[in-house]
């Protein structure tokens, strides 16, 4: 993950991830949907319903690895990037144990250090809804140059419609510093529908989106809103 202080993003994360507060050991209920109604659907032990031919897919801003290690173990030729050493150094490990070949690397993700047109999928979780959007748009650039055409890019962002709209220093439209928690200093946007199209116009033709809400007892009121889209490239 990365802001328009990269360095200083790289202490941050560096600082979340050393404390263990961010580190997931599985993968996220919607990249495992993704997969199965996109890519392929494990059917028995040695057994895939294919959908989609993807033989290299990027975990982009992969934290410790969940979702590159998640394809890893589908047999697909898995890649992850991080700006936080630490987080890599955790999913380098975790592969390693697995026994999984997964290339991790630590690096910024709007400077990919690969050739265009690479990837045949791309994901990225809670990624690019914390950065500024002048980031969060570079980044949809570069996926775009790293991404085959018609390949499959899945993302998520938090939504406007989030009971934490509106907690923090606000820096933008919609965005935010948040100033506690285990997160604090770190960037926060919240995304309209209207945002969201404009970030992947163009670039990306919209298949499939969604708003996910979890409400909290007791009464149900406070929630947490997501985005949930699959796009494929133009």
């Amino acid at each position: 993950m990365t802001n328009s202080k990269p360095f200083e993003a790289n202490k941050q994360w560096d600082r979340v991830y050393s404390e263990q507060n961010m580190t997931m050991w599985y993968p996220h209920e919607a990249i495992i949907r993704f997969c199965a109604g996109m890519i392929q659907k494990r059917l028995t032990l040695d057994k895939y319903d294919v959908k989609r031919k993807v033989e290299r897919v990027l975990d982009l801003g992969c934290g410790n690895g969940r979702h590159a290690i998640y394809f890893a173990s589908q047999g697909i030729k898995a890649y992850g990037i991080d700006i936080s050493k630490q987080a890599i150094d955790w999913a380098s490990d975790w592969a390693m144990h697995e026994k999984l070949e997964v290339e991790f690397r630590v690096g910024n993700i709007t400077e990919l250090p690969y050739e265009d047109e690479f990837f045949d999928a791309v994901v990225t979780h809670g990624v690019l809804d914390h950065v500024p959007m002048t980031i969060a748009r570079k980044a949809i650039n570069e996926v775009r140059r790293v991404i085959k055409p018609n390949g499959l890019f899945y993302c998520d962002f938090r939504c406007v419609e989030d009971s934490d709209f509106g907690v923090g220093d606000e820096i933008a439209h919609n965005e935010f510093i948040l100033t506690d928690g285990y997160e604090e200093g770190l960037v926060q946007h919240f995304f309209a529908e209207d945002e969201i199209k404009s970030l992947v116009d163009g670039l990306f033709r919209i298949i499939y989106s969604e708003i996910q809400d979890i409400r909290f007892a007791p009464d149900y009121k406070k929630k947490s809103s997501r985005w949930s889209l699959t796009t494929e490239a133009i």
